[in-house]
C-alpha cells in the first residue's frame, strides 16, 4: 500500500489527485489513457497535461509506455483507489444521512475527501454499514460486485422491449456538465424501473417509474441498467 498521504500531496501538487482518479477510472474501464483525452476531459492545454503527468512520473505515481499511453504505478493504483474510496464514503453520507442532492453531494464530496482520516473514514464506513457503491451506482474499488455492475449495459445499447432496474450512472457521465442534475430533476435514483421504448440516434425513450420519457443520447449512454 502506498505510504503517500493524499492531503499532503495536494498541498504541494493540487492537480494530483484528480489525474490519479482519472487515469484510474480509465483504466477500470479499459480505456486507453492518453495525454490528449485527459486535456479534453480537464478542460486544460495539452501542455499543461503533460507538465502534470511529468510529475506524477517524478514522484513514481504514473508509468509511460512506448504508445504514448500513461499507467499507474502500483503506488499510483492504491493512492487512487484510497481516494475514491473516500470520495464514494463521502457522498453516500450526504446523500443517505443529510439527504444532499446527487449533484450537490459530488461536488462537496470532491472538497473533502482529502482531507478525510483513515479513523474517520473507518467510522463512517461502520455507521452506513459498509456500503459498496457510491449513490450514483459505481462499485467501491474490489467490492464483491464491482466487474457485474460495471458491465451492466447502456441505455443507447438495448433493444426496444428491454428492462431493468438503473444500476448505476458511469463515472465519466458524472464528469457531464449538468447530468446528475438533469437525473436529480427527472427524478432517477438507483433502482428506478426501466423499459425501452426506442432508441434513435440523438435521443432514447423509455418508461421510467411508470412514466413515458425521452432522454437524450449524450446522457443516456452513461446510465446503465441490469437488462432482464
Amino acid at each position: 500500500m502506498s505510504t503517500i498521504d493524499p492531503f499532503e500531496l495536494s498541498q504541494s501538487f493540487p492537480a494530483a489527485p484528480k489525474y490519479l482518479i482519472l487515469l484510474y477510472l480509465y483504466e477500470r474501464e479499459h480505456e486507453a489513457v492518453m495525454g490528449t483525452r485527459l486535456s479534453k476531459q480537464l478542460g486544460v492545454s495539452t501542455s499543461a497535461v503533460t507538465q502534470s503527468l511529468g510529475r506524477l512520473l517524478k514522484r513514481g505515481l504514473v508509468e509511460h509506455d512506448t504508445a504514448r499511453t500513461y499507467r499507474l504505478s502500483p503506488d499510483g493504483l492504491d493512492l487512487s483507489r484510497l481516494v475514491i474510496r473516500r470520495h464514494y464514503l463521502l457522498e453516500r453520507l450526504l446523500v443517505d444521512e443529510l439527504g444532499v442532492a446527487w449533484d450537490v453531494a459530488d461536488e462537496e464530496a470532491e472538497h473533502l475527501q482529502l482531507s478525510l482520516t483513515a479513523r474517520m473514514e473507518a467510522i463512517i464506513s461502520e455507521r452506513l454499514g459498509h456500503p459498496t457503491t457510491c449513490p450514483h451506482g459505481n462499485p467501491f474499488p474490489g467490492s464483491p460486485r464491482e466487474q457485474e455492475i460495471l458491465a451492466a449495459p447502456s441505455l443507447t445499447t438495448l433493444q426496444p422491449g428491454a428492462t431493468g432496474a438503473l444500476v448505476r450512472v458511469t463515472e465519466q457521465g458524472e464528469m457531464v456538465p449538468g447530468l446528475l442534475t438533469y437525473c436529480v430533476e427527472l427524478g432517477m435514483r438507483i433502482g428506478a424501473a426501466v423499459r425501452i421504448l426506442a432508441v434513435a440516434r440523438d435521443v432514447v425513450e423509455v418508461e421510467l417509474n411508470g412514466e413515458h420519457v425521452r432522454i437524450p443520447w449524450d446522457i443516456a449512454r452513461h446510465l446503465c441498467i441490469n437488462a432482464a
